[in-house]
């Protein structure tokens, strides 16, 4: 082989390691930024999980009286604390990963006209009209983007109007006065619950419950949260943490 062929094939091999190394590092710059997104998503999602079961253990010690179902009565009540606790910045983003995740659910579920839970892709639709019609002015553009049908802007309004005229006497009554302690504790380990952590300081100065409420993170054989009334204790299954974090990396 002659020289200047040897130097071609060097050329040809320093070109293509290279290449390899430039697509290496693309793909960890990709990885590398995906990461805070993902995270992100669990985040978001734990975040409607803890204030929709906070929504349940609020029912239940208040008595609060339903005409219709307490999953999509818990889900009112967790965007409206959701509004009170977060910055508009912090609300775009969990209604973005909440939507992010119906569509998922939605996609792999299957219709059950016995189940008390209502089908994905309608609670996800009722979210995003509710987080609308909570401040229109700001969220409009977002709420289009996110599926809502234009048409649907005024219905979701006087949703939301409803939604707020019955939730904040609650909230009202449930404001801390100051004398007791926090109703609302961390009870057990793990980076989910340090994660939450922050979110549940921020309720124990938003609400009060009338009885001490642990929040814990428990094997349940299923990816799902509980409010447990017979004793007072909020679950976050250990199954629904890693669900989360599989469906944000898809």
């Amino acid at each position: 082989m002659g020289t200047d062929a040897g130097l071609r094939l060097v050329r040809r091999d320093e070109m293509r390691s290279d290449r390899r190394m430039i697509r290496a590092a693309a793909l960890l710059l990709g990885l590398m930024a995906a990461t805070p997104a993902a995270a992100d998503f669990v985040l978001s999602n734990l975040r409607f999980t803890l204030y929709h079961e906070v929504g349940h253990a609020v029912i239940d010690q208040m008595r609060v009286p339903l005409f219709g179902s307490g999953e999509t009565a818990a889900d009112g009540f967790g965007l409206m604390v959701a509004d009170r606790l977060h910055s508009e910045t912090e609300m775009r983003e969990i209604i973005t990963d909440m939507t992010r995740l119906g569509r998922t659910e939605a996609a792999r579920e299957i219709f059950d006209p016995w189940s008390e839970y209502m089908p994905g892709a309608q609670r996800m639709s009722r979210a995003i009209c509710l987080w609308f019609g909570l401040k229109p002015t700001e969220r409009g553009d977002h709420a289009r983007a996110l599926g809502m049908p234009p048409q649907e802007e005024w219905a979701c309004i006087e949703n939301a109007r409803a939604l707020r005229s019955a939730w904040t006497p609650i909230l009202d009554d449930l404001r801390p006065d100051g004398t007791g302690g926090a109703s609302l504790r961390v009870a057990a380990t793990g980076k989910a619950l340090r994660l939450l952590a922050p979110d549940i300081a921020r309720l124990n100065k938003e609400i009060a419950l009338p009885r001490p409420t642990p929040v814990t993170i428990e094997n349940c054989g299923e990816d799902n949260a509980y409010y447990y009334q017979y004793d007072d204790r909020i679950v976050i299954c250990a199954e629904l943490v890693t669900g989360l974090r599989r469906d944000a990396l898809r």
